[in-house]
């Protein structure tokens, strides 16, 4: 089973902005083991901050729409009230 590629993910998430769904994106990392951690060969927990999000700045995402897929949208469909 072949993931897509960060660039792949990107392009999707802009073409979900673009389609108004914004609001509902939320990135997450996948380390459920621990060879996913830099200490074993993986990406660690740093990467989507580290790697990601300056590739998303560099292809135009507004720091608006970052800061809703990582951090805001999370805070808010995570809240129970």
């Amino acid at each position: 089973f072949d993931m897509p590629s960060d660039a792949q993910r990107m392009n999707i998430i802009r073409s979900m902005i673009d389609e108004g769904m914004g609001k509902n994106i939320v990135i997450a990392h996948d380390i459920c083991t621990k060879h996913r951690l830099v200490k074993y060969g993986g990406h660690g927990y740093g990467y989507i901050l580290e790697h990601i999000v300056p590739r998303m700045r560099s292809r135009g995402f507004s720091e608006g729409e970052i800061l809703d897929i990582t951090q805001n949208n999370a805070s808010r469909l995570l809240t129970i009230s």
